[in-house]
């Protein structure tokens, strides 16, 4: 491709070459399972005994098959999961029995947890039987909770969502029990259609073996939505109108807070209140969500990187406002080239907090149409002229159709107003995913921003093939991105290039070592990236890697990557240490193991070496977990660089230490401690939660930092407490 204004017409001719292929695709024939779920009169008391005669009257989904360690044999304990409802919730019962029950693994008590060293049972509602989105809720034989959206059948998996549900669990000499009420009101589904979309999976730790109810096979796994089973019986199923609140007020002491905008730092005591969010059903399907004075003090902490690449590093969105319903504004390539990235409001470049007023939200389906809207406004800081923040507004309005079985098409637009330079930045983009068999899936975008005084080079497009079985992995990739593509509201890892990308894998399960082994993955990937204008190589690193993973869960990697790199302008990778542009060849070496996570002491290691630029380094990696008790969890990471350069050497050292001591599923605390040689400073981050109602929370959190990198330490503790009303 010569320029980028054939672009579009290339990504025109593949998206519709796509759309005929998918129309022309066999539809699946298979009889899906069903359940029928049962309207109750009776009273459910959630606690995990599950004695109330409407149990013993429903229908329970067994027949349970293995997709690891024996894909499609039948299940080696039994499960039964039954389903009722009323005019207010949903109500599940789990029978997981279980011929050792002493030997069930039950060890987290951390709502939100992955519980992945857990017994676990996993409950997929598709409420719109559209075949690609859903609600996944899951709990352990403590009943401890996890629950999570799923968009486009996995592409994301938002675990911030949260909902008030009730779980209780027990264990008996027969296995272990789970009772759980999901109230109708949290979940968004087409009033009057008898038919959603249904799926349960059972993990059962000691044995490394994970069942599904359906979708089984190794390629598919309980987020392939479109493989779901079906729950029948709902037409008379009503969702209660959504009203829910959660205000709240906060205040403590800090010291040596630098105030964003304004010279100084901040100390003294502080306080305010507002409202974390406001949500109100519109319509059965379609929910507005409000925030005022939002603060996102529980919000979990970054984990620092030691960056030693000319590129920004991109951190995940951690603050619940923006994570909720999150999969509907995704737009991109996610972690590369984002038109639109939540952490450019409310934040600045450092990650240091700036005051929102106020945020709108709008997500849910009309039809075929998924939508999203979403309008925040942050505060002015300061004076704009000099030192300070200007107000600004953020406006996103997103919109997907659904087309054909498992296929969308959609576009976005972003606007950011505001600041003193550059009065406005805008975006926007079209993008198509088809799913044009089990296996192959097409996926493309074109993206646009507008900016004073950028005229041409302002587009960005990707066009993407991917083929995905359990033996073998197939992926090409095409993207360019204009050198004045200017996504201030989203996230660019590079400008101004064009890249090509193609990825092989080779995944057996050999018969000779299934005793030991479950799967090995033999991948060759070439990445390329050349200027936008001048078409010269900036980065090629083609890679070789043989993964092995263990029937004990334990996982190993061997690799070797060739690196060639041609930086245009010197960059800083360490004070006083600057690389030149010119071209260099490198390569690099890298082997790790992680041990059984099954186990309640887990381990893991990894070492990469090589040459690097003009010069050589070596990188460490070493991590402990200890579970002593159910209660608590200990664990520690240290990464360790040491690089040899002609213009100076250097090592860097980051260790960060967690500890956690839950007294039960309602009263959790957590220290998070990060020591960053690089940086010069460490960080202390302790937080208490006293869970007092579903959803109701009260906090008390500790920040510190200190050391030699900071112009001054700083202080700070902080109470909190959240109120949920909701109906």
């Amino acid at each position: 491709m010569s320029n980028g204004r054939s672009l579009p017409r290339v990504l025109a001719v593949l998206l519709v070459s796509a759309a005929m292929m998918a129309q022309t695709s066999p539809p699946g024939v298979a009889q899906k399972p069903q359940l029928r779920a049962f309207r109750v009169s009776e009273t459910i008391k959630i606690d995990g005994q599950l004695d109330e005669p409407a149990w013993t009257q429903a229908e329970a989904a067994t027949d349970f098959r293995q997709e690891e360690p024996k894909e499609g044999q039948l299940a080696t304990e039994r499960t039964e999961i039954r389903i009722l409802f009323d005019d207010r919730n949903l109500y599940i019962a789990v029978r997981a029995f279980d011929s050792d029950a002493k030997r069930i693994q039950a060890r987290d008590l951390t709502r939100d947890s992955d519980l992945t060293n857990d017994d676990k049972v996993e409950i997929l509602l598709d409420t719109y039987h559209d075949q690609r989105n859903g609600y996944r809720f899951a709990v352990n034989p403590f009943g401890t909770q996890q629950d999570a959206l799923i968009t486009d059948e996995g592409r994301v998996v938002n675990l911030a969502w949260d909902a008030p549900w009730i779980s209780e669990g027990r264990r008996d000499s027969t296995g272990w029990t789970v009772e759980i009420a999901i109230p109708l009101s949290n979940l968004r589904f087409h009033e009057g259609a008898d038919t959603w979309g249904l799926n349960f999976a059972r993990i059962i730790r000691r044995k490394n073996e994970e069942n599904l109810w359906t979708a089984w096979k190794r390629e598919f796994g309980l987020e392939r939505v479109s493989q779901a089973g079906e729950l029948v019986g709902l037409g008379g199923i009503k969702r209660r109108r959504l009203l829910e609140f959660r205000p709240y007020a906060t205040g403590g002491w800090q010291q040596g807070i630098p105030q964003v905008g304004v010279p100084g730092f901040n100390a003294g005591v502080f306080g305010t209140a507002g409202l974390e969010v406001a949500r109100v059903g519109i319509t059965p399907s379609l929910t507005a969500e409000f925030t005022l004075n939002p603060d996102f003090g529980q919000t979990d902490v970054d984990e620092q990187v030691v960056n030693l690449t000319r590129f920004d590093v991109f951190f995940p969105e951690k603050r619940d406002f923006f994570l909720e319903n999150i999969g509907v504004f995704l737009f991109g390539r996610e972690t590369i080239n984002q038109l639109f990235f939540t952490r450019r409001i409310g934040l600045t470049e450092e990650g240091e907090r700036v005051p929102l007023d106020y945020g709108v939200k709008l997500t849910g389906k009309l039809g075929p149409y998924n939508i999203g809207f979403l309008q925040v406004q942050q505060r002015q800081l300061g004076d704009p002229a000099g030192i300070g923040i200007p107000r600004q507004q953020f406006t996103v309005a997103r919109v997907k159709r659904d087309i054909l079985k498992r296929s969308y098409i959609g576009a976005m637009f972003v606007n950011r107003e505001g600041g003193v330079t550059n009065a406005y930045n805008r975006g926007v983009g079209v993008d198509a995913e088809f799913n044009l068999t089990d296996y192959w899936q097409v996926k493309a975008f074109l993206m646009a921003t507008q900016t004073p005084g950028l005229t041409s080079n302002f587009l960005s497009g990707r066009v993407q093939a991917t083929y995905e079985s359990d033996r073998y992995r197939l992926v090409a990739l095409y993207e360019s991105i204009g050198s004045n593509f200017n996504p201030e509201m989203g996230f660019a890892e590079r400008i101004g290039v064009r890249q090509y990308f193609a990825q092989a894998a080779y995944k057996p399960r050999p018969k000779f070592l299934q005793k030991q082994v479950r799967q090995m993955e033999f991948e060759a990937e070439l990445e390329y990236y050349e200027d936008y204008r001048t078409g010269k190589l900036q980065t090629r690193a083609p890679q070789l890697q043989w993964t092995t993973l263990f029937q004990n869960s334990s996982q190993s990697e061997v690799g070797f990557r060739e690196v060639t790199d041609a930086p245009t302008q010197p960059f800083e990778i360490r004070p006083g240490i600057i690389i030149p542009p010119e071209t260099y060849h490198f390569n690099r070496s890298f082997v790790s193991y992680n041990s059984d996570s099954t186990k309640r002491v887990i381990f893991g290691l990894a070492e990469e070496w090589g040459s690097f630029y003009s010069g050589t380094r070596s990188e460490s990696e070493a991590s402990l977990t200890l579970r002593p008790t159910d209660h608590l969890l200990l664990s520690a990471v240290d990464s360790y660089n040491l690089v040899h350069l002609p213009q100076g050497d250097f090592s860097t050292n980051l260790l960060a230490g967690r500890a956690s001591y839950n007294f039960s599923r309602k009263l959790l605390t957590n220290v998070f401690v990060q020591v960053n040689s690089a940086a010069q400073l460490t960080a202390i981050n302790a937080r208490f939660r006293y869970i007092f109602r579903p959803h109701s929370d009260f906090y008390v959190i500790y920040n510190q930092s200190t050391g030699k990198g900071l112009v001054r330490p700083s202080h700070q503790l902080q109470f909190k407490i959240v109120y949920h009303y909701g109906r």
